[in-house]
């Protein structure tokens, strides 16, 4: 008699799982006929964002370089701006890197730190706009968008069906009469429930994501600044900057010859001594040999 009883609970299980599925279809096509009927009700009266993407939930990233003199002042007054806006730093990393061209193996010391900034998007654009009173030299810049309006929908479609699933099972759980028939149900509540709760939290990050807007920020000590960053150079101007940069090489080269010599001149001062000590030992056996 259980085992009848068993059989038939399945069936009813497959049963409702049948018809949930074509509650999920259902859903799904109502959904985009919903969505279908308000982008035509809508037209023209949707705005495109600054990135010409139409859409309700857009995803940017922007990537800022700068090159600075003035490194301390510069970070200290990049640091000022995130707390004025509201934003926080999500990760950071600083490192010493040296002249790219080196002499003698003589590295000069200098600093960069990267950041990974969450900032509220609507405070992006003055953000981005006040970082130009910044005692630095912006060499490149990058914003990208990701219209996540499409994904966004149809997670809200599932979990709208996990629901609608989640509410029949409980039905189920209340009419149970056996332990079989209860353990069955609960592993599929479970497994309904877990399932909702990831594509929630899928949600609550593309939330995040669009909320705050993800700014990468890496700030550069330099002892000499690029030329004309971001923009076309004509052939005089690479000529003059390649003279400059010659010159500025020179300059630098003749700092490491000099500091060299420095090290080098205990070397130099005695093997002039041996040098000047064999000569004369020559010389007195030279003299002593032609008498």
């Amino acid at each position: 008699m259980k085992k009848k009883l068993l059989l038939f609970f399945i069936l009813l299980l497959a049963g409702c799982s049948s018809n949930l599925q074509e509650d999920t279809v259902n859903s799904t096509e109502g959904l985009a006929e919903v969505n279908e009927m308000t982008l035509n009700e809508q037209g023209d009266m949707r705005e495109e964002t600054d990135l010409g993407l139409i859409g309700e939930k857009v995803i940017k990233t922007v990537y800022l370089d700068y090159e600075t003199l003035a490194y301390e002042d510069s970070q200290k007054y990049l640091l000022e701006k995130i707390a004025d806006f509201q934003a926080y730093i999500e990760y950071s990393t600083e490192s010493n890197n040296g002249l790219q061209n080196e002499t003698f193996n003589n590295r000069v010391p200098l600093r960069q730190v990267h950041y990974t900034l969450r900032v509220p998007t609507e405070n992006l654009n003055a953000f981005l706009d006040a970082l130009s009173g910044m005692n630095a030299v912006k060499t490149s810049q990058q914003i990208g968008a990701e219209d996540a309006t499409k994904n966004y929908r149809d997670i809200e479609a599932r979990i709208s069906v996990l629901n609608q699933k989640e509410v029949r099972l409980q039905e189920l759980l209340e009419d149970a009469e056996t332990v079989e028939q209860l353990l069955l149900i609960e592993d599929n509540l479970s497994e309904t429930i877990a399932e909702r709760e990831i594509l929630q939290s899928q949600l609550d990050n593309i939330d995040d994501l669009i909320d705050y807007t993800q700014v990468y920020v890496q700030l550069s000590e330099k002892q000499r600044l690029s030329q004309n960053p971001g923009q076309a150079v004509s052939f005089w101007q690479r000529v003059k900057h390649a003279l400059l940069d010659s010159l500025y090489s020179f300059y630098y080269w003749m700092q490491d010859v000099a500091v060299w010599l420095i090290y080098a001149l205990p070397y130099i001062l005695i093997l002039g001594f041996l040098i000047t000590l064999f000569i004369v030992l020559y010389k007195r056996f030279i003299a002593k040999k032609k008498r």
